[in-house]
């Protein structure tokens, strides 16, 4: 039979053969046979002998050396509700604010709380006043360096300088806006108003920001007494005002001090800041509405206390005692101008709120370009001056290129004939 081990080996295409090999693999092949018979029968050990077990996997972290005492401490709100109220009180608790004005708010009000007696909803409102007392000198400085202000761009050669810069934007001449620049910054040296006055109006946005981050935390965490500190009808501090009585509270006080600074203010800034007190208005309000009544409570005191300043500081004998110039007197007071406004068609419609808000908000937007200008002597331009010094650089764009065409062409018709 062709295919066994015998006839391949008498099998062969040549004259002569392979060499035979000893038959000793067919003998080798009986008791390979019969163990593997033998063996099978044999049950099998799961666990062979020949196989080298593998090393036991060690965890990264051994787990006697956990100490769940510490997890056991951190999830018992008894511990919680049972820890003394001391400094450091709201740091044990999880608001750790590192190293800022958040921190500073966070020690005083702590030391106001502990060192009181007050509630957290008192003590908030102590600090909240606490802190308007403090930026009392500020807010002066602040007043002083505006007044100077003031006095410089009624002088004619400021409207000069504002006037010069504002050209040279326009007609993109650096050499008439660097003249601007240089008769503001004589002007200032003279009056002696220095740019790092302007600082004195937003040294307390900080701490006030600060202040809303500590009571906020307090609110969230939240801290176990603020749920009882309340009053009236607001008992939980951490909870929001359901009748909305805070945040009106809150926002009508704040825009009452805004409408008392806008008073004196000048003729150029009065619509920027009647259009910022409408917005800051609505958007203060709706904003207030989703935040907790001991955030509310803060924006309360805070407006209460401004009021309170702003008020005072429009006194005539207050602003003679602490080195304020007196407001213009209303016969003082350059007479309005009447300007004429063309009619308007029949059929022309009144503008919609659309309208109406963006050109309240170019206005504002203008009023903030002013004041900028007056402050740095820079000026950045409005939309439409934008606009049309685009339009200007790409009208002079297209004549240099109609120029050059013609150039081109003169040259290619006379070149070609000589």
């Amino acid at each position: 039979m062709l295919g066994g081990v015998s006839s391949s080996r008498q099998f062969s295409l040549w004259g002569y053969g392979k060499k035979k090999t000893p038959e000793e693999e067919p003998v080798a092949s009986k008791p390979e046979t019969t163990t593997t018979t033998s063996e099978a029968g044999r049950p099998v050990d799961p666990t062979p002998e020949n196989v080298v077990p593998s090393p036991p996997t060690e965890p990264a972290v051994p787990a006697s050396e956990v100490d769940l005492s510490s997890i056991s401490d951190i999830v018992n709100g008894q511990d919680i509700l049972n820890m003394s109220e001391q400094i450091g009180y709201l740091k044990a608790l999880g608001l750790d604010f590192g190293t800022g004005p958040t921190s500073v708010m966070q020690w005083a009000l702590e030391h106001v709380h502990i060192y009181s007696g007050l509630g957290w909803g008192a003590s908030i409102m102590a600090t909240a006043v606490l802190l308007r007392c403090i930026m009392f000198y500020p807010q002066v400085r602040s007043l002083k360096f505006n007044a100077v202000m003031q006095n410089l761009r009624k002088d004619p050669r400021s409207q000069e300088a504002m006037k010069l810069v504002q050209q040279g934007f326009a007609n993109q001449d650096n050499e008439m806006r660097q003249k601007g620049q240089y008769l503001n910054k004589m002007l200032k040296e003279q009056y002696g108003v220095n740019n790092w006055g302007m600082l004195w109006s937003f040294g307390q946005i900080p701490f006030t920001f600060g202040l809303f981050r500590i009571v906020s935390g307090m609110a969230n965490v939240p801290v176990p007494a603020m749920e009882t500190a309340g009053y009236l009808w607001f008992t939980d501090l951490t909870a929001t005002d359901p009748y909305f009585i805070l945040p009106a509270a809150g926002t009508a006080l704040m825009v009452g001090a805004l409408a008392i600074n806008a008073k004196h203010t000048p003729e150029s800034q009065k619509k920027m800041l009647k259009t910022m007190t409408y917005v800051f208005g609505a958007v203060g309000f709706i904003g207030t509405t989703f935040l907790s009544a001991a955030v509310n409570l803060m924006t309360v005191a805070l407006g209460a206390s401004t009021l309170i300043t702003a008020i005072v500081l429009n006194n005539a004998l207050v602003r003679r005692t602490v080195g304020l110039p007196p407001h213009p007197t209303a016969s003082s007071t350059a007479p309005q101008k009447t300007t004429y406004e063309a009619p308007r068609a029949a059929n022309t419609p009144e503008p919609g709120l659309r309208e109406r808000l963006e050109s309240s908000l170019n206005d504002m937007k203008k009023g903030m370009s002013d004041q900028i200008t007056n402050y740095t002597g820079t000026y950045s331009g409005t939309d439409e001056e934008k606009a049309e010094r685009k339009r200007k650089e790409l009208m002079r764009k297209l004549e240099d290129t109609r120029k050059q065409q013609e150039r081109e062409e003169f040259e290619k018709k006379y070149k070609t004939k000589s």
